[in-house]
């Protein structure tokens, strides 16, 4: 597909409707470091920086679904608790439609939770994970709401989206309606489930990733080969049948034929968490703005791409798609200008990141230099570096200073690994910068301490809610000692 057709196809998604009905969730993503040992028992103590919430399951398909555009209406069950509450709330900012929430004190709401650890000596890494217990079967009052509210609802959207996430909320007689409504009102009928995809007779299209569909048809997928005949007999049940392979991209079985569809990221692969729901609204809504199984395919792989390189369930725009599709970083270039780098950053934060920033003049790059930025990336998520500008460096370093001009360090260091952004600037002091950026974390080098750094910007990212870190440097290594060192040997 050429990128003209992939553009017409996306610029159609704001025109769509779509009924998302299934297993609802809370997802809790909490953010920190391992404190200490605790004294009252032989466990870590777990010191939160950051908590963050989205919609989980048929949640974040829904949150997928409105962050490419499309009006979205959200159909499952909740309990009348706090968990609920911040759901609407999460639900509300995506721009979802949760009249078909339907609150109930017979359970909580379903919840998901991940604990993330990390410090200067260890990358962060997932410690913990927390759920609620599974429900049991749906209670026929509840099924009775739900088929009421697919019906009432079914002719003001154009696609009806089930998720069965833990076989509890998506029954027979559900299902019924669901059909029913579709074959009335001529609705695009669209299914993923985590181990019953077989039942989910005459639906258009069923998404599973290639574990699910073995799990649904008690059989082992393990190769091509096997995915085949397992994408042969799935057909029996549905009409279409897209199946995610990881790394393999999408597998397309029609009535007609059947194709892989190559794999398109450009990040890297950080949690698989949630990409399926990304794949799932986007094939949707391609299916609707009228492409072909295969484009469809190509677009939802794009969408994984971007899906894949965060922690936790994300959110994925056309914008984001659209980067991975021609190859961008859907975060812009690595140097930026100031007013960009705080747009970014903020999308960063938004999508659950934390921002670790530095600063200083970076003159004839060294071990040093480059041990100190390793060591600050592990604090948080993203990396960025502020360049001193040429000017700025002479004020602190002599008129003789800098070796290198901005623009070549600025490329130097934008090509480390650890080195997420690059920003420029001219001021005397970052007090202005930190103000304008709120990075979560300031790594200053280790010849400071807390009382000996700039005060003025302690207390204001301290008020910001911010941290200051201190990374030792390595002993010997300047950029003077390289001076020196080459002003002797000639």
């Amino acid at each position: 597909m050429n990128t003209e057709r992939f553009e017409e196809l996306l610029a159609q998604f704001e025109n769509h409707a779509v009924l998302v009905v299934g297993d609802v969730y809370l997802d809790a993503m909490h953010s920190g470091r391992i404190a200490e040992m605790s004294l009252e028992a032989p466990i870590p103590v777990f010191e939160n920086a950051q908590t963050s919430y989205n919609p989980g399951a048929a949640g974040n398909v829904a949150a997928n679904l409105s962050a490419m555009g499309a009006k979205t209406v959200l159909c499952g069950i909740v309990g009348k608790d706090s968990n609920a509450s911040i759901l609407n709330k999460e639900c509300a900012v995506c721009g979802i439609d949760t009249t078909g929430l339907i609150a109930t004190d017979s359970q909580p709401t379903n919840s998901y939770g991940k604990f993330r650890a990390g410090s200067e000596s260890y990358p962060a890494q997932e410690i913990l994970r927390m759920d609620t217990p599974k429900q049991g079967a749906l209670p026929e009052d509840l099924e009775a709401q739900t088929i009421k509210f697919i019906r009432e609802t079914a002719e003001t959207v154009q696609a009806v989206i089930v998720i069965d996430q833990v076989a509890s909320m998506i029954t027979a007689p559900i299902l019924d309606a669901v059909i029913e409504s579709a074959q009335k009102y001529s609705l695009l009928t669209v299914a993923d489930s985590r181990s019953r995809i077989g039942m989910f007779h005459d639906f258009d299209v069923v998404v599973p990733n290639e574990g699910e569909l073995g799990t649904g048809l008690d059989l082992k997928v393990s190769d091509a080969a096997s995915r085949d005949a397992a994408g042969t007999q799935i057909l029996k049940q549905c009409k279409n049948a897209l199946i995610t392979c990881g790394g393999d991209g999408i597998a397309v079985y029609t009535a007609n034929e059947s194709t892989q569809i190559p794999c398109r990221t450009y990040s890297q692969v950080i949690d698989v968490t949630g990409a399926g729901d990304s794949v799932t609204a986007s094939i949707t809504l391609s299916l609707l703005s009228k492409s072909s199984f295969n484009e469809a395919a190509e677009i939802g792989n794009a969408a994984a791409g971007v899906a894949v390189g965060f922690p936790g369930a994300v959110t994925v725009n056309q914008e984001d798609i659209k980067r991975n599709f021609t190859g961008e970083s859907m975060y812009g270039d690595k140097i930026q200008t100031l007013n960009d780098l705080q747009s970014t950053l903020k999308k960063y934060q938004s999508d659950g990141k934390s921002i670790v920033w530095t600063n200083g003049c970076f003159d004839i790059l060294h071990a040093g230099h480059v041990t100190y930025l390793q060591s600050a990336r592990k604090r948080g998520d993203v990396m960025v570096v502020g360049l001193n500008s040429d000017a700025s460096v002479q004020a602190i370093k002599g008129p003789e200073r800098p070796i290198v001009p901005e623009n070549e360090r600025a490329l130097i260091i934008s090509a480390l690994e650890c080195v997420d952004h690059v920003v420029v600037f001219q001021d005397d002091d970052t007090v202005g910068l930190l103000d304008f950026l709120k990075p979560d974390i300031y790594a200053k080098g280790g010849d400071y301490t807390i009382d000996t750094i700039n005060q003025d910007e302690r207390k204001l990212v301290e008020g910001y809610g911010g941290k200051i870190a201190l990374i030792p440097g390595v002993d010997g290594k300047s950029t003077t000692s390289i001076i020196q060192k080459l002003s002797q040997d000639s």
